[in-house]
């Protein structure tokens, strides 16, 4: 039976979208119609039956009838386009379908999870050319990683000059993975340059979301990464049996016998060069996520989890959410939504401010609750908060006001706690009205604190005692009284007081 050259499959395919076109309510029939049509070279026959198929499911479609306009299409343009159609039999070839290019070293796809091989259907664009693609499934392993990836020029470069040759496939996976060191890679890349192991994490959880782009041979154009990352499951111990084989085959995009080089060219352009403009979750939504999932575990348990359980449901998190087998990110995550959420508390019933404003300034300072959240010992600025409701306010007021200027400064909190000057200084900055004059009391209350800190450092401790009783000695007896804040005198007492015990101890025994 005679078959369509290309030039005339170009055609029939473009007849076909147009049919398709016509009455949207059928798109899924026509569409399938149209995906038969184009998996293989069809003959004339074989096209006039496909589309006198999409003519009747189209009339078949109520819907559609009752538009006159749609009448008038389905009567005259259907038919008009498969008079088209036949009257391309000129430009038709007799014998077998066209010669495939490399067809000898063709990948074959394979039908899996129930998504048969055949066409990507509309074809997809890239950098503004429509490239023909066929889907389907492939093993792993099978695919050879691009050596000619310009993400890896340098490193290949490299390897050629001092080995002589070209990576093989299994040394170039060693690059990819950093297992194989490079002069001149900085230190803090050696473990994970091209950060495969947190692809394979999120791949392991969810499998690969978009498809690698083969060439007919199975050489990759698009997805170097992915498959490495793939490959890292499968022989990690890290991963278990399920990971593995939701690692082992891996969906793909394909170009047919007929691409080009332009067509090559515009996938690598367009995956590499081209932005798909997504935005990735903010690192507050993330944290919210994890531990909402947290209280759910947490409720359905019938008493609280000892610390072993906890560690346990912290590792299934981990993995839930892709964040490896460490459970320190989910840990920090906890903190930090804890922190937000009494942050988030205190503006909305204690300040009376709208609950929307306030989420939106927790998520922009997100970052700043990881360091409000260190220090739960005596010293730290979490403990320091926590023993002071009125410093906590004062902190909070000054983030949701945006008087930080950065989160380092939230670390210096824990010395202006315990200093006076450096505290009212800290008073200062959240009533101004001005943002700008707010910092610089900020400012000036962590330089303090700073001063003081090193002052402290550099003495030693007769100095430092001859300094304090001289400072006391000097201070109003209405200064506890007027001035020192009631924590700070029962702090005040209780350090006399040890003291005290300490200096009878060695004065007593030495007989003065």
């Amino acid at each position: 039976m005679p078959v369509m050259d290309y030039e005339s499959r170009e055609e029939f395919e473009a007849l076909l979208r147009e049919a398709y076109e016509l009455v949207p309510e059928v798109a899924d029939q026509a569409g399938d119609l149209v995906r038969l049509g184009q998996a293989e070279p069809l003959g004339i026959e074989e096209a006039r039956r496909v589309l006198t198929a999409v003519a009747e499911a189209l009339r078949d479609s109520d819907r559609a009838m009752a538009d006159p306009r749609t009448r008038s299409a389905l009567s005259g343009d259907l038919s008009a386009l498969i008079d088209r159609v036949a009257a391309a039999r000129d430009r038709l070839t007799s014998g077998e379908a066209p010669s495939v290019r490399g067809s000898t070293d063709r990948m074959q796809l394979a039908s899996r999870e129930n998504v048969p091989v055949g066409p990507v259907f509309p074809r997809p664009t890239f950098h503004g050319r429509q490239v023909a693609m066929n889907q389907g499934f492939v093993r792993v392993r099978d695919i050879g990683l691009w050596d000619q990836n310009e993400r890896l020029e340098i490193h290949l470069a490299q390897f050629r000059q001092q080995e002589g040759r070209s990576p093989r496939s299994e040394e170039l996976l060693d690059i990819m993975l950093s297992r194989l060191q490079l002069p001149g890679v900085a230190d803090d890349q050696r473990d994970d340059q091209f950060k495969i192991l947190d692809l394979a994490r999120s791949i392991a959880a969810n499998g690969v979301r978009r498809p690698p782009i083969i060439d007919l041979d199975g050489t990759l154009l698009d997805g170097n990464r992915r498959v490495a990352a793939c490959l890292l499951i499968l022989d990690s111990s890290e991963f278990g049996a399920e990971e593995k084989r939701r690692a082992e085959w891996v969906f793909v995009w394909q170009l047919t016998e007929h691409a080009d080089d332009a067509d090559r060219d515009a996938v690598v352009v367009s995956m590499n060069f081209e932005s798909d403009n997504k935005e990735p979750w903010p690192e507050y939504i993330k944290a919210r996520k994890v531990a909402d999932a947290w209280q759910e575990m947490l409720e359905v348990l019938p008493r609280i989890p000892t610390q072993r359980e906890q560690a346990q449901m912290k590792r299934e998190l981990s993995r839930r959410f892709a964040l490896g087998p460490d459970t320190a990110t989910v840990s920090r995550y906890l903190k930090m939504v804890a922190w937000a959420q009494e942050f988030e508390d205190h503006h909305i019933s204690r300040r009376d401010r709208d609950p929307y404003e306030v989420q939106h300034r927790a998520s922009r300072y997100f970052q700043y609750f990881d360091e409000l959240a260190k220090g739960e010992r005596p010293g730290g600025v979490a403990y320091a908060l926590k023993e002071d409701d009125r410093f906590r306010d004062l902190v909070f007021d000054l983030l949701f006001d945006g008087k930080f200027r950065n989160w380092r400064q939230i670390r210096d909190l824990k010395y202006v706690y315990n200093d006076e000057d450096a505290y009212d200084e800290l008073k200062k900055a959240r009533e101004a009205d001005d943002i700008d004059d707010g910092q610089e009391h900020l400012d000036n209350a962590v330089s303090i604190a700073r001063l003081r800190r090193g002052e402290t450092r550099s003495l030693g401790a007769n100095t430092r005692i001859e300094q304090f009783v001289s400072w006391l000695e000097d201070l109003p007896v209405s200064a506890f009284r007027d001035t020192i804040r009631p924590e700070n005198l029962r702090k005040l007492h209780r350090a006399l007081a040890l003291v005290s015990k300490q200096v009878e101890a060695v004065l007593g025994g030495s007989g003065d």
